[in-house]
């Protein structure tokens, strides 16, 4: 298992806002882990390159270019870079909540939000709240008030056979047992352990599993393996069948998903 390095949160995260938003830019290497930390604003973390996981309580995100996450103030996070990211983020006052969703969520980042965000790269930290940069900055929280929200983001269940049932599928995907199987494993009739799986993650058995393949499978792109490694590694037949899993999700190839 991969070690990842821990870093410290920014600075910036620790001190109060002097603008409604603040911009903040931090490059990321590889393997490495912004330690679980929380704000009192909201924050929208975007990387324009690599991938990152983010983990907010129960659930964890995997975030490639087009997508980034939101985070609600008080919630507490941590940031993890799978490959080498360069990573913005988005502190947003108080003010603008009641315009954002109340939970943290996985937003589609579309060309034109893409290109906001790069532009707002080069924000001066003193900018005037009034001027074109405040207006750019307020054109981006619009923008985020209207983002669509990404199903992708995978809840972990607390019942302990649940947990070693997952957690075997975390470290071998592709062990193809039937909920009958594990039952006999964990000592729990197949009938419980579906309906463990719907109260505690909101999913199926397949559901969750397919989401932990989508998961890893982004994740093993951004670390460079081949589709044909993956497809091996989640236990596909062949990498065509891995790639018809992948496009009929998402609607495009591995490849373009991750290019963004």
């Amino acid at each position: 298992m991969t070690k990842f390095r821990r870093l410290p949160p920014s600075s910036a995260s620790q001190q109060p806002l002097e603008k409604p938003v603040t911009v903040i830019n931090r490059e990321v290497p590889v393997n490495s882990t912004i330690e679980r930390h929380q704000h009192l604003w909201g924050q929208f973390i975007y990387a324009s390159e690599g991938v990152l996981a983010v983990d907010i309580g129960r659930e964890r995100y995997i975030v490639p270019p087009e997508q980034g996450v939101w985070v609600p103030p008080q919630i507490e996070h941590q940031v993890s870079a799978l490959s080498r990211v360069t990573l913005t983020s988005f502190y947003l006052a108080l003010e603008f909540m009641p315009r954002l969703p109340p939970s943290s969520c996985l937003m589609a980042v579309g060309d034109f939000l893409k290109a906001l965000i790069n532009e707002a790269k080069n924000i001066s930290p003193d900018y005037d709240w009034h001027s074109p940069d405040g207006r750019l900055l307020r054109l981006i929280v619009d923008h985020l008030a209207l983002a669509s929200q990404v199903t992708l983001n995978l809840p972990y269940p607390r019942d302990l056979r649940l947990i070693a049932i997952t957690r075997e599928l975390q470290q071998n995907p592709s062990n193809g047992n039937s909920l009958e199987q594990w039952g006999k494993i964990v000592g729990a009739s197949a009938r419980t352990l579906s309906r463990l799986f719907k109260t505690e993650t909101g999913m199926t058995y397949s559901q969750w599993r397919q989401k932990l393949n989508l998961q890893l499978a982004i994740t093993a792109l951004a670390g460079g393996e081949s589709i044909t490694s993956i497809a091996l590694t989640l236990g596909y037949d062949s990498p065509s069948a891995f790639i018809h899993m992948f496009k009929k999700h998402f609607g495009i190839s591995p490849k373009k998903y991750l290019a963004g």
